[in-house]
C-alpha cells in the first residue's frame, strides 16, 4: 500500500478519536475495533523484522503486506492440517510476515487453543508436540461433561451447541477450556501472532438466502463480534449477554469450549450429527445404573422413573429413524411395551400409537414436531418423578468412582435435548440488537434471540471476512482441508464475490482436477483484489496416486486418530508448504515495490 493508500486504510478503519462507543453498547459501524487497529499496527512492526531478516525485503510501514492464512473446515482432520501448516510455515520463516489468521470449524480449534499462549508464534514447537499428546490421549474427565452439560440445561436457550461442546469438542480436544475469548486479546496485540478472526454463519439467513447472503455471515476476534457485512458489532466479552435498544442488560459468559462447539459442529449430515449425540447420552447414562440405584432405595424396577428414562432415549432412536428415513417398527414396538408397563392407557402410549399409524404419511419435518410432542407429553407425565421430591430428587453417589451428581437433572436434561433434537436448536443465544431501532436491516432487530452455526455449512472458508473491505488483503493464502472437492471453497467464494460485487481473481482458467488436484493453484489479484494461493490438503505431489485413500483415512467423520496417523497427516499439511516456498515467497515480493511496481 502507498501512503495515500495506507492513511486512507487508517480512516476507513475508524482510528479518528470518538469513533467509538462504551464497549458494553452495539457499535453500529463498518469501521474495524479500536483492538483489531491497534493490534494490526503493532503487528506490522514484527512483519517488517521477519521480511528483512529472513528473505532480505525491505519495505517500509507504509507497504507493509497485508497477507491472511485461511484455514478451512473439516473436523480434527482440519485442526491436526492446520497445526502442521502453520508450523511449516514458521520453519520456512513465513508465519511471522502473515497479519491475519482465519478459521473456520476444525481450524477454529487449532487456532483457540494456539492463542491460550500469548506468545504461541515463538513456542509453536513445543505447543505442537503437547498439543498432538493431548489427542493422544484416549482419556477425557466425562464426569466434567455431564456437570457441565446439566448446568447448560437449565438456561432457557440450551441447544445442541451446549451438548456438542461438551461432549464432542471437549471429547476430541481432550479440554474444557473456560476462560473467554476476550481472554486472548493479550496474544493478539502484542504483534508476536498474526490477528485471529474466527467464522460462523446466522442460521436463519443462511436457511432463508444462503451462503451468498452478506447479512449471513458473522465473525469473531478477541475484540468484537458482529455481521461483518452489516457493520454491527459488540464487545466480545458481552457475546451472548442480553442488550436491549443497543445496551448492555443483563451479562452473561460463554466460555471457549461453548465457542468451540459453535465454530465446529457441523462434522457431519444431521444424520450424522445424531448419532454423535446419541452415542454420547447413551455413554453418559451408563455410570447410573439404574435398575440397581432404583433397587437400593426399595423402588420398583419397572418404576415409572425407568419408563420416562427408557423412553427417553427410544425417542433419540425415533428420532434419528426419522432423518435417515430407516423403519421405525422395532422402536415403536420397544416404547409401546416400555409404557404400556405403568399406564396401559397413558395419553403418551396413545400418541405413540397414532404416531405410528401415520409416520408413512409424514414428512420428515412432521416426523420430528411429532417426537418433540411425544417428548412433551411423556415429561409431563413423568414430570412428578423428576421433581426434587420424587426418587430423582435423591442424590447419586457411586462408592466405586467416588462421584455425585442427580440422575433427575440428567433426564431433565435429556428430555430437553430431545425437544432441541425435533427442533435442530443449534447456536441460540440473546441477539444483541434486540430493539436496536437505528439499524437496518430491522427484521434482525425484532427477535430476542438469534442462532449462530458452523460457516462449515456456507463456504467453509472465512473469505467473506477477510475480504471486509476494510482488512484489504494483499495476498491471501488458502489451505483447504474440507472433504470431497478440495475446489469448492474458491468456486464458492467467487461466486459470493460476484453476488455482492467484491473485487476477487479470476478462477475460470485454470483447470482444476478434484479427483488428482495439484498442490498449489495461484489466482493473481491486480489492483482491485488480493492474490489468492489455494493448497488443496491431499494432492497428487504431497500423496500421489493415493488421493482417494488418504480422504478416506482421514475422514471428516472420525473424532480420534492414531499417533502415527497424526505424525502422517502433520507432515501432509506440512509438505505443502515446504514444497512450495519458493512460490509463497515470490509472490510475497511481487506486493513490494522494491521487487515490483506498487499495485495501486
Amino acid at each position: 500500500m502507498d501512503h495515500l493508500q495506507s492513511e486512507a486504510f487508517r480512516l476507513l478503519s475508524g482510528s479518528t478519536p470518538g469513533s467509538y462507543l462504551d464497549d458494553d453498547e452495539v457499535r453500529l459501524s463498518h469501521n474495524l475495533s479500536e483492538g483489531e487497529i491497534k493490534a494490526i499496527q503493532k503487528r506490522r512492526e514484527n512483519i517488517l523484522k521477519c521480511l528483512k531478516s529472513h528473505h532480505q525485503i525491505i519495505c517500509d510501514q507504509n507497504n507493509v503486506p497485508n497477507i491472511a492464512v485461511l484455514g478451512s473446515g473439516g473436523g480434527l482432520r482440519a485442526m491436526i492440517a492446520l497445526l502442521g501448516t502453520l508450523v511449516a510455515l514458521k520453519k520456512q520463516n513465513f508465519l511471522d510476515a502473515v497479519m491475519y489468521l482465519c478459521g473456520v470449524s476444525g481450524s477454529t480449534w487449532c487456532m483457540s487453543l494456539l492463542y491460550e499462549d500469548r506468545k504461541w508464534s515463538e513456542n509453536l514447537m513445543s505447543l505442537e508436540k503437547d498439543l498432538c499428546e493431548k489427542l493422544n490421549n484416549l482419556h477425557w474427565n466425562i464426569i466434567k461433561a455431564e456437570e457441565s452439560l446439566e448446568e447448560a440445561s437449565e438456561d432457557e436457550l440450551y441447544s445442541l451447541t451446549d451438548f456438542w461442546a461438551s461432549c464432542i469438542v471437549y471429547k476430541i480436544l481432550k479440554q474444557f477450556d473456560e476462560n473467554e475469548l476476550a481472554d486472548h486479546r493479550e496474544a493478539s496485540e502484542t504483534g508476536i501472532n498474526p490477528y485471529p478472526i474466527y467464522a460462523a454463519v446466522d442460521k436463519e439467513k443462511l436457511q432463508e438466502e444462503g451462503g451468498n447472503s452478506p447479512g449471513t455471515w458473522f465473525e469473531f476476534t478477541p475484540h468484537e463480534a458482529g455481521y461483518t457485512a452489516l457493520g454491527a458489532f459488540v464487545s466480545t466479552k458481552y457475546f451472548g449477554s442480553e442488550f436491549e435498544k443497543g445496551k448492555l442488560k443483563k451479562k452473561k459468559r460463554k466460555n471457549i469450549c461453548y465457542m468451540q462447539g459453535l465454530w465446529g459442529s457441523a462434522l457431519g449430515s444431521m444424520e450424522e450429527n445424531l448419532k454423535f449425540i446419541k452415542d454420547s447420552l447413551t455413554s453418559l447414562q451408563g455410570r447410573f445404573h439404574l435398575r440397581e440405584y432404583l433397587g437400593s432405595y426399595g423402588h420398583e424396577s419397572n418404576s415409572d422413573t425407568l419408563v420416562a428414562y427408557q423412553a427417553a432415549l427410544l425417542l433419540l432412536d425415533l428420532q434419528l429413524c426419522a432423518v435417515s428415513g430407516s423403519d421405525p417398527k422395532e422402536v415403536f414396538e420397544k416404547l409401546l411395551k416400555n409404557l404400556s408397563e405403568v399406564k396401559e392407557k397413558s395419553e403418551s402410549r396413545q400418541l405413540s400409537i397414532a404416531m405410528h399409524n401415520t409416520w408413512a404419511m409424514k414428512t420428515k419435518e412432521e416426523r420430528m414436531e411429532s417426537c418433540a410432542e411425544l417428548g412433551k407429553q411423556i415429561e409431563k407425565e413423568f414430570g412428578e418423578h423428576l421433581g426434587e421430591g420424587g426418587p430423582l430428587g435423591i442424590v447419586f453417589k457411586s462408592p466405586q468412582e467416588n462421584l455425585q451428581g442427580s440422575l433427575c437433572h440428567f433426564i431433565k436434561m435429556m428430555f430437553k435435548t430431545i425437544q432441541c433434537v425435533s427442533t435442530w436448536k443449534w447456536g441460540t443465544t440473546n441477539n444483541f440488537l434486540y430493539n436496536c431501532h437505528n439499524f437496518q436491516p430491522s427484521h434482525l432487530t425484532k427477535n430476542e434471540t438469534m442462532s449462530l452455526i458452523d460457516a462449515g455449512l456456507a463456504i467453509n472458508s472465512a473469505y467473506p471476512l477477510v475480504l471486509r473491505a476494510q482488512r484489504q488483503p494483499d495476498l491471501i493464502i488458502s489451505f483447504d482441508f474440507s472433504s470431497g472437492d478440495p475446489f469448492e471453497t474458491i468456486k464458492e467464494t467467487s461466486t459470493y464475490c460476484q453476488t455482492n460485487h467484491i473485487p476477487f481473481p479470476k478462477i475460470e482458467d485454470q483447470e482444476m482436477d478434484e479427483n488428482n488436484p495439484s498442490d498449489c493453484y495461484i489466482f493473481p489479484g491486480d489492483k482491485s483484489c488480493p492474490t489468492v494461493m489455494h493448497f488443496p490438503l491431499f494432492n497428487n505431489v504431497n500423496c500421489a496416486g493415493k488421493v482417494k485413500y488418504y480422504r478416506d483415512k482421514f475422514s471428516t467423520f472420525h473424532i480420534s486418530f492414531t499417533e502415527e496417523d497424526i505424525k502422517d497427516l502433520l507432515e501432509k499439511a506440512g509438505l505443502n508448504v515446504s514444497n512450495n516456498s519458493e512460490k509463497i515467497l515470490r509472490e510475497i515480493k511481487q506486493l513490494v515495490p522494491s521487487f515490483h511496481a506498487s499495485k495501486f
